[in-house]
């Protein structure tokens, strides 16, 4: 899952490597056209999510359906190669969105499926250390690709990739399973046993039927509400940050080299507070929302560190962009509380829908706070990032509360039991109708 999670964050995030070698120039980009290249993207996963991660993943096995969209993906991206202008390349940038909603959301929901409720922020954290990986592997990578004077490096990155991506498509589809029940390297023993040890979850497996009613209780739900908003929030700052970073590092005076090089410092830090997020949520039982209000605000003082001081003092602005992105730590602990706090399976894939179209949302919006004229500083964008991440931390707080609010609520009614009614798992009921639930925070 990692290794799939891998190429889709490289794959949408190789715009940014070749942004600085020589894509800009080859395709005449002009003002915002870059900026629209990276948000674009946003609007086809926008356009897709609901019939996808809402509709597709819920009818359909999960992992075939990750495996057949990474094998479009990755033909889309070495498509890009061939692009002479930026209409091309916004085209091939919708398409690439579209295909590449399934992967996020259905990793998710195979980790709810495979894990008890305490474990999964660490399994949700693992796959997402694909993300981390990917950052580091695609700035090592880029810069060899740098070295090439026979051949234009923006397309050589494009077509590589790509075909990685097409090659572990086929793993995928080969070796993961949909559910523990049909897991093909379990025997028929060991899949029960799979199935049994999530029990206690009480927030159900696959299901393939998709039922209206668990839809409108999702939209009615505030916990689904507050924890949407709070990660818009806490993404808008993502798709700017990820898009201009190589711009703001280059424009401190660094090569193009060498900006790539230094450009990998921001994912070994996302590296350092995705680890101490998953793993410390894990074994301090309901800290999940601390961990997230503190990597928002380890992030806030990074954007202030790169707004603020002086640009002579270039290292401590490039340890500010590394910094600011601490709170991407928070996607896996997101996914960690959509598995493990909603229950009834079309309500499971309908709060992950809504934190996915905040997602784009954010990813949407973020790249044009960072406006061309203030380049390579863009004061206006990390103010932005400043304030979005405050209300962020702000919205996490507050999701605290309530949940801590609605737990006492269901002890106080004398809900709670020792033992989880047997078959519950198994019986796609929600969260709103399992009283013996109490919610993780």
């Amino acid at each position: 899952m990692a290794t799939a999670y891998l190429f889709q964050f490289l794959d949408k995030t190789a715009l940014s490597y070749t942004a600085i070698l020589g894509l800009r120039e080859d395709l005449h980009l002009k003002g915002e056209e870059y900026g629209w290249a990276s948000a674009i993207y946003y609007f086809g996963y926008l356009v897709a999510t609901y019939p996808i991660a809402g509709v597709l993943l819920v009818r359909y096995p999960i992992a075939k359906v990750i495996a057949i969209t990474m094998f479009i993906w990755g033909a889309i991206l070495m498509f890009t190669a061939l692009c002479h202008n930026a209409k091309d390349l916004l085209a091939t940038r919708f398409f690439l969105g579209i295909a590449e909603t399934a992967i996020a959301p259905g990793l998710s929901m195979i980790v709810a499926m495979w894990y008890k409720r305490s474990e999964q922020p660490l399994r949700q954290g693992a796959w997402f250390l694909g993300n981390t990986s990917a950052g580091i592997l695609g700035g090592l990578v880029s810069y060899g690709f740098g070295e090439i004077n026979t051949f234009p490096p923006w397309k050589a990155i494009f077509i590589c990739f790509g075909a990685l991506t097409i090659a572990v498509s086929i793993m995928v589809l080969l070796f993961l399973p949909d559910t523990p029940a049909n897991a093909r390297f379990l025997t028929k023993d060991e899949r029960a046993q799979a199935v049994a040890r999530v029990e206690t979850n009480m927030t159900g497996i696959k299901n393939d039927k998709w039922k209206r009613e668990q839809v409108m209780e999702a939209l009615s739900d505030p916990n689904a509400w507050l924890l949407t908003v709070a990660y818009l929030a806490t993404i808008i700052p993502n798709n700017g940050l990820l898009t201009f970073n190589t711009i703001v590092i280059q424009g401190l005076g660094f090569s193009v080299l060498k900006t790539l090089l230094i450009n990998i410092l921001p994912s070994v830090f996302q590296l350092v507070f995705v680890l101490i997020s998953v793993i410390g949520s894990t074994y301090l039982p309901n800290t999940r929302l601390l961990f997230m209000t503190f990597n928002v605000v380890v992030s806030i003082v990074g954007a202030v560190m790169v707004r603020e001081v002086d640009p002579a003092h270039k290292w401590t602005r490039v340890m500010g962009c590394a910094l600011a992105v601490a709170f991407t730590a928070n996607f896996p602990m997101t996914m960690a509380m959509v598995s493990s706090n909603f229950a009834g399976f079309t309500k499971k894939t309908t709060v992950s829908a809504m934190v996915f179209i905040a997602y784009c949302a954010g990813n949407i919006i973020g790249p044009h706070l960072f406006f061309p004229s203030e380049a390579p500083g863009y004061k206006s964008g990390f103010l932005a990032v400043m304030i979005c991440l405050a209300v962020s931390a702000v919205l996490c707080i507050a999701l605290r509360f309530y949940l801590i609010w609605e737990n006492k609520k269901r002890d106080d009614a004398g809900d709670a039991i020792e033992v989880p009614v047997e078959g519950i798992n198994l019986s796609d009921k929600t969260d709103r109708e399992i009283p013996q639930l109490r919610y993780i925070y």
